[in-house]
């Protein structure tokens, strides 16, 4: 299938029927058996739309008159990113090839249609007049691509300056990180591996175990196979390093999938002790047993759960829990863009911080006295993070934060460990943006 036919139908998926971007690009790419060269190009093209669709559609306003219809607005996002955003395709092709596609999709009266708008905006690009900033959040969400929700959650945390900034960071490409699973192999051992099959890498900004490899198809790749790395984020691996799990320990991960912590929490506890690990879904415990299966982790029981409900079989039976909650995905629109295509109302964000809240206090019902509970979103926002935390620690005086500076890595520093929390972000710490903090039950 043609490269680009394959992005629209990635596109349709995600945008119309609301697909997750990665799970549609997985899918359509194993069906059609994509090369590796057709992928990363379709990869580039339907991750670049989603991420400046609304600079795309800012743009396209000043050549369309009336509404495209959604397939043609698919179309026409698509063409005009190549035209604005790949240097490598020229322009006849960006637009030639589009409108092939879309006698496909549209037929020849929408293929001409398309082929107007493109050649017009080549004519006349300077008929796009984008906004200064004295309408300062329609200026952010017309040049950085942002809905109006998160445009209005940083314009409340932050000052102008760090808002656009951090927007900016945001937009940036990610590096891809993978943590070294030392249950079978150590970070410089594997490093000397890499180093004789000539694939380059680079070693975390923080931690030991993390490395930045250059694999073009991980998940086929026989380091990946072989249980060798796990692919997540330091910041994500933070999460465990603060929980800072014990040998033989009993540790709660209530919302476990698809198991990167889950995983990590047993590396760190070198598979002693018993990680229980919660998920609401079947199918995410089966992912999360296959990472088990295939790092080679033996202390973890999967169970089914649904975390803003109590378990009352772990009623203070836990050393250590992690509740890391559902939440808006800020943090991580580097790698999922598609989140910026959500739309939350206030009702629907209240619905889920809400619902953050309860888990939280779900799960402090299973700490033993002495014992740790650790809350953790990646997202980037008092409304979900500190505020929860602190609606916690008002209702529930048995619990108190807990420094978490020797917990850091040397080379992190951060204002707010000792206050019990960190909050990072790509902007001040080049990782995905997590909130972490860190409580201990007193009595």
């Amino acid at each position: 299938m043609n490269a680009r036919e394959l992005a629209y139908r990635i596109l349709y998926d995600v945008v119309v029927k609301k697909a997750y971007i990665n799970i549609s690009f997985a899918k359509h790419l194993r069906n059609d058996g994509v090369k590796e060269v057709d992928a990363a190009f379709v990869k580039e093209l339907v991750y670049g739309v989603i991420e400046r669709k609304y600079t795309l559609d800012f743009i396209l306003s000043f050549f369309i008159k009336k509404s495209a219809g959604t397939k043609a607005l698919l179309l026409l996002e698509m063409g005009l990113y190549q035209l604005l955003y790949m240097d490598k395709v020229p322009d006849y092709a960006a637009i030639n090839e589009t409108v092939e596609i879309a006698k496909k999709f549209l037929g020849k009266k929408g293929a001409s249609f398309l082929n107007a708008v493109l050649r017009s905006y080549l004519r006349e690009k300077e008929k796009v007049k984008f906004p200064d900033k004295q309408n300062f959040p329609y200026y952010l969400k017309v040049t950085y691509s942002y809905p109006d929700w998160i445009i209005g959650r940083f314009l409340k945390n932050f000052d102008a300056d760090k808002a656009e900034k951090l927007l900016a960071s945001l937009n940036e490409k990610p590096e891809i990180s993978y943590r070294v699973n030392t249950l079978k192999i150590s970070a410089e051992e594997l490093q000397e591996k890499l180093k004789r099959e000539g694939i380059s890498y680079k070693k975390g900004y923080y931690l030991e175990e993390a490395l930045y490899i250059d694999l073009k198809n991980p998940e086929s790749h026989p380091i990946y196979k072989d249980g060798l790395i796990h692919p997540q984020d330091e910041a994500s691996m933070l999460v465990s390093r603060i929980l800072s799990p014990q040998k033989g320990e009993r540790i709660l991960d209530v919302c476990a999938a698809p198991g990167g912590k889950t995983t990590h929490i047993s590396q760190i506890m070198k598979n002693t002790g018993e990680v229980v690990a919660f998920d609401l879904h079947p199918h995410r415990l089966k992912l999360i047993e296959e990472n088990c299966r295939r790092l080679g982790v033996t202390n973890v029981k999967t169970e089914l759960f649904d975390a803003t409900f109590v378990n009352e079989s772990y009623l203070e039976k836990a050393d250590r829990v992690l509740a890391d909650v559902p939440c808006t995905g800020i943090g991580i629109i580097r790698k999922k863009p598609d989140i910026k295509l959500k739309s939350y109302d206030k009702e629907e964000l209240k619905s889920l911080i809400e619902r953050q809240y309860r888990i939280l206090k779900s799960s402090s019902l299973y700490v033993k006295k002495g014992g740790v509970l650790v809350y953790s979103t990646c997202t980037i926002g008092r409304e979900e993070n500190q505020e929860v935390i602190e609606r916690f620690l008002k209702e529930h005086k048995n619990f108190e934060p807990a420094d978490i500076s020797e917990d850091l890595p040397l080379n992190l520093k951060v204002k707010t460990s000792d206050l019990g929390y960190i909050q990072t972000t790509p902007l001040e710490h080049k990782i995905d943006g997590f909130f972490i903090a860190k409580l201990k039950r007193i009595y």
